[in-house]
C-alpha cells in the first residue's frame, strides 16, 4: 500500500481551486469526507470512510482488493471480508454521483479513484508548504488552517491510525517551520502561547524546545530559557535514558556563554541523542560485508542505487524498496551491495537487522525485538527500550525523523513483520529483503531476482576458484553452472568445495552433482545448505490450512518432469478443482516457491523441483504418487486427443489407442486460436511426461499419448521432435507387451524417420511394424504402412518397387472400403509417376484423390493434395494452372490450418515455384522468402540454407525438408 506523501503532483493553487471545484472537497486532515458547501456528503461509516482515506491517499493510482483488506482489518480479516468492502464502494459511488470530473473505477486489481488533486484538502496543503518555501508565513498559515482536527482521526482499521500519526508528523513540522520565522522575524512573543502548547502536547520533542529557548533568550530571558532545557533533560533522561539531542545542546551551550544565536538556531530540530554521560554514538554501520564475487545483476543494481540516491526529504516521498525471489538466488547479497554503494545517500547511518523470514527451524523475529535493537544502535539504553511494539516504533520514528538513514530489513516473512520498522521521515529509505513480495507496500520499487545467466554463473565460479582452474576444464564447468540452475547459492556451494579441495576435479564433482537423488546433499558448505534455504519456504506453507494444501500441490509438482504446468493440469494432478488448484498455485508462487513466469503458467527451479520430489517420497505413498501422475497423464492425454480432432478428422483414428476410461475430461477449446496456443504451450511437457512414464505402469498412456502428439507435431512441422517422441514411445511400447502398441510406434518411427531424411532406419523400423500388422491381421495399417515404404523408395530414387508398395496399399484400401486411405495411395501414386515424368497420369490420380477427400470431408488434407496437384501441373508445363491450385490450397488452409506451419511453409514454395514459372519473379522472390523463414522458425533449415535461399538467383534449391514430401 502507499505511503500516504505519495501522491500525484498537484496542480498550482489558488482561486477556485483553493475553495474546491464546484464547491466540493475531500478532506483528510480532520473528519474524513466529501463535502459541499461546508455540508457533509458522507460516508458516514468508518470503514467506508478507510476506504475513502485509502483512495484518496492513493489518488490515481490502482489500490489493490488486498491493500483495502489489509489496511482496514488487519491479519483479522473476515471470511467476507472482500463483499464488504465492495459494499463499501457501491455505497461510496451513490455518494459520489453527479459530482463532476470525480470517477470511481473498478480496474484489476482493485479501484481507483480519479480526481483533481487540489479538491482534496491534503494535496492543497502540502502544494501551499511548497510554495512557501520555508519563508511565507502567509502561505504557512493558509495550509495549516486546512486541519480541522487529527488526520484519519474517525476512520477504522490496522493500518490508517499510524498514517494519521505520520501525518500529524508532517503537520507539526510545518507549524514549527512557521514559529521558526516568527522568532527569526522578532515576532517571538507572539509564539510562546503557541510553543508552551506545543511543549505540553509533546513533552518529548526537541525542536519546539529549542524555538522556545531561543524566543526567552530574544525577550531577555535568559534564566527561563535554561530553565526549560533544564526540564527536558529531565525528561529525557527519566523516561528515555537519553541526552538531549547535540542541537539542543549546543543551543543551551551558546546561551550560557551569551553567543548570538545565529540565523539558524531557530531551526534546530530534534536529532537522536547519545545515552546519558557519553558522547553521542557515531553513525551506526551494521551492514554485513559485501561479497567480493559478487556478479551480474547490472540492471538491478543501476534501478536501487537510482532510487535509494533520490533526495526523499525534497520529493517528501520514503524509499521503499524490496527484493524478492526464490531462497538462495541472492537477494540479501544484492541488498549488501547496493546499501554499500550509496553511502553518500546516508551520511546518518544505516540499521540492518535479519528477520529470519525464511530460516529453517528459526523463529522469524518479533517486530518488538528489531525496533529493541534499532533503539539501542540509536543511544536509547536498554533499560529504557519500550516493551510494546507500538510504543516503540513510534519511539523508533521519533529517532530517525528528519534523518537521512538507510534501514535494510534482510530475509522478511510478511508485510506485518515490516510495517511497525519503517521509519515516518521521508528523509529515510528502507530497503526489504524477502521472498514474498510484498504488494501492500505499493510505493515500493519491487525488483523479482531471477537465477543468473550461463554467463554470469561461470563468471561466477571462475572468481572464486580461478579462472586458470575452470578454463581448463569448460565443458565440465559449464555442466556444473547447469546443474546449479544458476541458483548463486549453489554456485557459491560448488565453488567452495571446489576452493577447499585443490585435488577435487571439476568433472568429478559434476559427476556427483550429476545423480539427481545425491545432488541436494551434494550442495552444503559448513552452515549453508541448498535444502535448507527452501526447507525455511515449505515449514512457512504448513502454519495454516491452506498453506498445508499448497504444500501438498508443491510435492506432487514435483512428481513431473515437465518444464513447467498451468492449473488444469494442476488441478488433475492434485485431484483438486480448477480454481482451488489454481489459488493454491499462486500462493506457492506468492511463497516463491513456483515461478509464474507466463499468464497461468508456472515452473520449479531444477533445485527447487528436486526438494518438491524429496518432500513427496517422504510425505505421500507411492500409490498416491503413482496415482497423482496418472491423472496428470490422463488430462494431457484427454486434451491431445480433442485437439486430434478438432484439427484433423481424417487421423481420428489415433484417439483410439491406449485406454479409453480417463479420469480427467482434459481441456476444452473455444477457438482454433486457443488449441494452437496450447499445443504451442504444452509440446515440450508433453515431450517430458511421456520420457517420464517409459518403464513405468503409465507405459501404456505414454503411447497413447504419443499417438496422438505425433499427428499435432506433424501438422506443426516440429519433425525433430517428432523423432524423438517416436523413438521414446517405442521404448514405452516394448515394456507394455502389446504387439498393436508396438507396431504402431514402430510405424510412426519409420514416418519421423523418413521426415527426416534417415531412410535406412525408417525401412528397418516400418518393415517390422509392417510385419507386425500382418501378424495382426489389421489390413488398414498395413495399407498405411506400405505408403509409408513406398514414400521411402520413392525418396531414394527406386520409384518402380515405390509403384508397387503404392499399388499395394490402394488395392488394400479398397477391399476393406477405406476411402481415406484409397485417397491417400492414390496421392502417393501420382507423386511417384510424377517423379518418373509421367505428369498427366500424376495429375489425374491428384484429380481422383480430391474427389475422394471431398467426398469424405478432410480439409487439412485437401490442402496436402492440391500443392501436390499443383506441382504436377507446374512440371507438367502449365505454370498459370498451378498457381491458381496454390492459391486455392491457400484459401483453405488460411481457412482450417496455422499460418505458421510447414504446411505453409510447402505452400509458399510450390506457389514461388509456379509464379516464377509463370513469369511473376517479384512474387516469387517474396513466396520463397516467406517459405525459408517459416521452415528456418522450425528448425527444418539452417540460418545459411535460409540465406542462400533469399539471395539465390531464381528458382532456388528446393529444401530437403519439403522435397522428401514430395
Amino acid at each position: 500500500m502507499s505511503h500516504p506523501s505519495s501522491a500525484p503532483a498537484p496542480a498550482a493553487a489558488g482561486g477556485a481551486a483553493d475553495r474546491g471545484d464546484g464547491g466540493v472537497e475531500f478532506r483528510l486532515l480532520g473528519p474524513v469526507g466529501v463535502w459541499a458547501f461546508g455540508d457533509l456528503l458522507g460516508p458516514a461509516v468508518p470503514k467506508q470512510r478507510s476506504v475513502l482515506a485509502m483512495l484518496l491517499l492513493n489518488l490515481r493510482q490502482v489500490v489493490p482488493v488486498d491493500g483495502f483488506v489489509q489496511a482496514i482489518w488487519g491479519d483479522a480479516a473476515p471470511p467476507r471480508a472482500r463483499n464488504a468492502l465492495s459494499g463499501y464502494v457501491s455505497r461510496l459511488r451513490r455518494i459520489l454521483t453527479g459530482i463532476p470530473q470525480v470517477e470511481l473505477t473498478t480496474s484489476r486489481p482493485g479501484y481507483r479513484l480519479d480526481v483533481d488533486p487540489m479538491r482534496v484538502d491534503l494535496y492543497r496543503f502540502r502544494d501551499l508548504v511548497r510554495r512557501a518555501r520555508s519563508t511565507d508565513t502567509d502561505l504557512l498559515r493558509q495550509a495549516l488552517s486546512l486541519w480541522r482536527g487529527p488526520a484519519l482521526a474517525d476512520v477504522a482499521g490496522e493500518w490508517l491510525p499510524g498514517v494519521g500519526r505520520t501525518l500529524e508528523e508532517e503537520r507539526l513540522a510545518v507549524l514549527e517551520d512557521r514559529i521558526a520565522i516568527d522568532v527569526l522575524a522578532g515576532r517571538h512573543r507572539e509564539t510562546f502561547t503557541e510553543l508552551s502548547a506545543l511543549m505540553r502536547e509533546h513533552p518529548l520533542r526537541e525542536r519546539p524546545v529549542a524555538l522556545m529557548m531561543s524566543a526567552l533568550r530574544q525577550d531577555g530571558r535568559t534564566g527561563a530559557a535554561l530553565e526549560v532545557f533544564r526540564d527536558v533533560r529531565r525528561r529525557l533522561v527519566a523516561e528515555l535514558g537519553i541526552e538531549p539531542g547535540n542541537d539542543l545542546q549546543r543551543l543551551h551551550q551558546q546561551i550560557l556563554r551569551g553567543e548570538p544565536l545565529g540565523p539558524s538556531a531557530p531551526q534546530a530540530r530534534e536529532s537522536p541523542a547519545a545515552p546519558q554521560g557519553r558522547e553521542s554514538p557515531p553513525a551506526p554501520a551494521e551492514l554485513p560485508a559485501d561479497v567480493a564475487s559478487f556478479i551480474g545483476r547490472e540492471d538491478e543494481v543501476r534501478l536501487l542505487k537510482d532510487v535509494l540516491s533520490r533526495d526523499g526529504a525534497r520529493t517528501g516521498v520514503m524509499r521503499i524498496c524490496q527484493i524478492n525471489g526464490i531462497g538462495g538466488v541472492g537477494k540479501s547479497t544484492l541488498a549488501t551491495h547496493v546499501a554499500r554503494a550509496v553511502p553518500d545517500s546516508f551520511p546518518d547511518g544505516q540499521l540492518y537487522v535479519n528477520l529470519h523470514g525464511a530460516t529453517p527451524d528459526v523463529e522469524p523475529a518479533r517486530p518488538v525485538d528489531a525496533l529493541g535493537r534499532f533503539l539501542r544502535s540509536l543511544g536509547v539504553a536498554a533499560a529504557a527500550v519500550p516493551a510494546q511494539v507500538e510504543e516503540a516504533a513510534a519511539r523508533f520514528r521519533s529517532l530517525t525523523e528528519g534523518r537521512r538513514m538507510l534501514i535494510v530489513l534482510d530475509n522478511v516473512r510478511d508485510a506485518a513483520q515490516v510495517r511497525p520498522l519503517l521509519p515516518g521521515s521521508p528523509s529515510c529509505a528502507v530497503l526489504i529483503t524477502g521472498r514474498r513480495m510484498l504488494t501492500s507496500f505499493e510505493d515500493a520499487v519491487h525488483v523479482s531476482l531471477d537465477v543468473l545467466s550461463p554467463e554470469e554463473g561461470l563468471a561466477l565460479v571462475s572468481r572464486v576458484v580461478g579462472t586458470a582452474r575452470i578454463a581448463a576444464e569448460p565443458a565440465a564447468a559449464a555442466e556444473l553452472v547447469r546443474l546449479c540452475g544458476g541458483l548463486p547459492l549453489a554456485l557459491r556451494l560448488v565453488s567452495a568445495r571446489l576452493t577447499a579441495r585443490p585435488t577435487l576435479s571439476v568433472p568429478t564433482l559434476v559427476r556427483r552433482l550429476a545423480t539427481a537423488r545425491r545432488r541436494l546433499d551434494e550442495l552444503c558448505a559448513d552452515d549453508r545448505a541448498v535444502r535448507a534455504s527452501f526447507q525455511g519456504s515449505y515449514q512457512d506453507l504448513l502454519t495454516d490450512p491452506t498453506g498445508a494444501a499448497a504444500a501438498r500441490v508443491f510435492r506432487l509438482l514435483g512428481l513431473l518432469d515437465c518444464p513447467d504446468v498451468e492449473p488444469t493440469v494442476t488441478a488433475a494432478l492434485a485431484d483438486l478443482p480448477e480454481e482451488r488448484a489454481r489459488l493454491l498455485l499462486e500462493h506457492l508462487a506468492d511463497a516463491q516457491l513456483v515461478d509464474n513466469h507466463a499468464p497461468d503458467r508456472y515452473r520449479l527451479h531444477d533445485l527447487l523441483c528436486l526438494f518438491a520430489r524429496e518432500r513427496a517420497e517422504e510425505d505421500e505413498s507411492p500409490q498416491a504418487r503413482e496415482q497423482a501422475v496418472e491423472r496428470a497423464l490422463h488430462c494431457y492425454l484427454a486434451t491431445a486427443r480433442t485437439a486430434v480432432g478438432r484439427l484433423n478428422q481424417s487421423r481420428t483414428w489415433r484417439t483410439g489407442i491406449g485406454p479409453q476410461q480417463l479420469t480427467h475430461r482434459g481441456i476444452s477449446f473455444k477457438t482454433d486460436d486457443e488449441l494452437h496456443a496450447w499445443i504451442d504451450a504444452e509440446e515440450d511437457n508433453l515431450l517430458a511426461v511421456v520420457a517420464q512414464a517409459v518403464g513405468t505402469p503409465a507405459a501404456e498412456l505414454a503411447v497413447a499419448l504419443a499417438a496422438s502428439l505425433a499427428m499435432l507435431l506433424y501438422e506443426r512441422g516440429h519433425w525433430p521432435k517428432q523423432l524423438r517422441l517416436a523413438e521414446l514411445a517405442l521404448r514405452a511400447a516394448e515394456t507394455t507387451g502389446d504387439l498393436s502398441l508396438q507396431a504402431r510406434m514402430l510405424s510412426d518411427l519409420g514416418w519421423a524417420q523418413v521426415l527426416m531424411g534417415q531412410t535406412t532406419g525408417a525401412i528397418t523400423h516400418l518393415r517390422r511394424s509392417l510385419a507386425a500388422y500382418q501378424r495382426l491381421g489389421n489390413r488398414r495399417h498395413e495399407a498405411a504402412v506400405l505408403e509409408n515404404l513406398g514414400m521411402v523408395h520413392r525418396a531414394v530414387g527406386r520409384l518402380d518397387e515405390a509403384v508397387d508398395l503404392h499399388q499395394r496399399a490402394l488395392a488394400i484400401n479398397r477391399e476393406i472400403g477405406h476411402l481415406w486411405g484409397q485417397a491417400s495411395s492414390l496421392t502417393h501414386l501420382g507423386l511417384a509417376f510424377q517423379h518418373g515424368g509421367r505428369f498427366d497420369e500424376a495429375i489425374e490420380l491428384h484429380l481422383r484423390a480430391i474427389r475422394i477427400v471431398e467426398q469424405v470431408g478432410s480439409p487439412v488434407d485437401r490442402v496436402s493434395m492440391l500443392i501436390h496437384l499443383a506441382e504436377a501441373y507446374r512440371l507438367a508445363g502449365r505454370p498459370q494452372q498451378a498457381v491458381h491450385r496454390h492459391r486455392q490450397a491457400q484459401k483453405i488452409h488460411h481457412e482450417v490450418g496455422r499460418p505458421d506451419g510447414y504446411r505453409e511453409a510447402e505452400l509458399f514454395w510450390g506457389l514461388g515455384l509456379a509464379l516464377h514459372d509463370a513469369g511473376d519473379l517479384s512474387e516469387a522472390r517474396y513466396a520463397w522468402h516467406r517459405s525459408s523463414t517459416i521452415l528456418h522458425r522450425l528448425q527444418l533449415i539452417t540460418t545459411d540454407e535460409m540465406r542462400a535461399i533469399q539471395t539465390a538467383a531464381p528458382p532456388p534449391l528446393t529444401p530437403q525438408a519439403i522435397q522428401r514430401q514430395l
